[in-house]
């Protein structure tokens, strides 16, 4: 169980919550209710003073200089929520409406800042454990004020309108909520913006994709190891002292994973041992032409300075997202200990637009590792093996000519790389001035943090395209030759598809393995 207080939510709790419906509790201690009491009061007697309270006794952004009375601020609320009905295109999935939830629940709890009442955070809490999710457009936001329109999604079946996802079908919400025996909540003063004037779904989002990146790290070290082992290596680029002396964590940490894994293998030479019985002796000639050279190339040579960069920028981009994950991000805000309630920007999700921007660049770059490795396993002028991979064919083998192995892979994995660099733009920077002139300035958050979570998922593609090559060239170079590590994986990808023969669709196979690796704890 999961207790949210708005101060401690981390990404694997958003995980837990949205993937495997662990259920969802509030604090018990009475301080933690007396807060949202306190806070809640405050409001309200705030507002009996007759001061203009933004989105509470006025309108909306640049409407701010309408004030109204007291009397008709919870039909204000209801109203911003009925007229940010107009998220358009796909929609995110149950798993994302979970996490969206989570977070906004997380986030109105903190310290009393939303000045919400304790019974909507009670409902929020009531949708989770229930299960009956908000159906959320995933186009509307530009990141500031926050997430306003897919948010009214959440405000708008709290109330009992628009669709859920419920017991594996899109109903009605005042169906879910009469077959459970709930009772809608109307939205009162200030709570329309409490719930949507924030970054919970780019919080979200980003949250989930992170989680999903993390993986590729380990899986892009896992294929520098293997084309070093396929191409006969050395062993010097990943050695300790190496990556020490460059400074790195990221790479640091890349390095010793692809160590641990080539560390029983027969096939990457220790470098002296290279010297001794690969490199042929000058003696006293002025000149010899050496049969191999003493240098791997770049894309295994300064793979962990490649994925080390990826890994650091995960680190940076966790740390931007669980903060945000545990902030009080909607406007106006309130603070009892001090008495005051501030007009402010925080629901500006500028962090993690900056943390999927980053992560999106750092992302591009371990796809093009890839193509550059999945080039020099494939291509017969390198990998010391066959042309594409195809099975070892004397000229007179009746099916000589007819095979192509996986010439048309490499393609594949190359145009996915080209579609994963489109998605290295910096997002930020498309920020343009909306709402009269009121949003001139916004994040486009929730833009960054979708292109990440879509950028992701075509890199576990590549990546899985990339190992059915890989373990291709294990056969034919001999597994018993390989790493434990490596001949693990071969008899996990060998129950998904086969050694290729006579050449297939692997259509269908790449698209398993893909999901294989999101999924596998083989690769720690």
């Amino acid at each position: 169980m999961k207790i949210v207080n708005g101060n401690s939510l981390t990404i694997e709790d958003v995980c837990d919550v949205a993937y495997k419906n662990e259920e969802v509790a509030l604090p018990e201690e009475r301080e933690f209710w007396e807060t949202l009491e306190k806070s809640r009061k405050f409001l309200e007697d705030y507002v009996k003073t007759g001061v203009p309270v933004y989105g509470v006794t006025t309108d909306f952004g640049d409407s701010c200089d309408n004030q109204i009375s007291i009397d008709k601020a919870g039909e204000l609320q209801r109203t911003i929520c009925t007229y940010h009905g107009i998220g358009l295109g796909p929609k995110f999935d149950r798993v994302t409406g979970r996490a969206v939830v989570l977070a906004r629940l997380n986030s109105n709890v903190k310290g009393g800042h939303s000045a919400i009442r304790p019974e909507l955070a009670k409902m929020m809490l009531t949708l989770l454990n229930k299960d009956i999710i908000p159906v959320i457009p995933q186009l509307g936001s530009v990141g500031a004020s926050g997430d306003l329109t897919p948010l009214s999604y959440l405000a708008a079946v709290i109330m009992g309108e628009r669709d859920v996802y419920y017991k594996g079908k899109i109903v009605p919400a005042a169906e879910a909520f009469k077959a459970e025996g709930i009772k809608p909540l109307p939205i009162e003063a200030k709570e329309g913006l409490a719930l949507m004037n924030g970054t919970s779904v780019m919080s979200a989002v980003a949250a989930l994709a992170w989680k999903k990146a993390e993986r590729l790290a380990r899986i892009s070290d896992f294929l520098t190891a293997v084309t070093s082992e396929i191409t006969q290596g050395k062993d010097t680029p990943f050695a300790e002292k190496v990556s020490e002396i460059k400074n790195h964590r990221g790479q640091c940490d890349s390095a010793a994973y692809i160590r641990e894994i080539i560390k029983d293998s027969k096939r990457v030479f220790r470098y002296e041992d290279f010297l001794k019985n690969k490199i042929d002796s000058i003696e006293n000639k002025g000149f010899i032409k050496q049969q191999n050279k003493i240098q791997d190339r770049y894309s295994i040579r300064c793979a962990p300075q490649i994925t080390g960069v990826y890994r650091d920028t995960l680190r940076f981009a966790r740390e931007l997202i669980t903060e945000e994950l545990n902030s009080a991000n909607d406007n106006p805000l309130v603070d009892i200990e001090s008495s005051r309630l501030f007009n402010t920007g925080n629901f500006y999700g500028g962090h993690i637009c900056a943390a999927c921007d980053y992560l999106r660049t750092a992302l591009a770059n371990i796809a093009d590792l890839s193509d550059k490795q999945a080039e020099v396993i494939i291509d017969g002028k390198f990998n010391g093996l066959t042309e594409n991979l195809i099975p070892f064919t004397p000229e007179n083998h009746p099916r000589a000519g007819l095979r192509l192995g996986f010439k048309a892979v490499q393609i594949t994995i190359s145009a996915i790389r080209g579609e994963v660099m489109t998605y290295s733009f910096p997002v930020s920077i498309t920020s343009a001035p909306t709402e009269a002139l009121n949003q001139d300035k916004v994040s486009m958050g929730t833009i960054s943090a979708r292109k990440l979570a879509e950028q992701t998922d075509l890199v576990f593609l590549q990546f899985a395209a990339h190992i059915l090559a890989a373990m291709q060239a294990v056969d034919l170079a001999g597994k018993d030759e390989f790493s434990s590590f490596t001949q693990k994986i071969h008899t996990e990808i060998r129950k998904i598809s086969a050694f290729v023969e006579d050449d297939r669709a692997l259509d269908k196979e790449a698209e398993a393995v893909a999901e294989w690796l999101k999924t596998t704890e083989i690769f720690g």
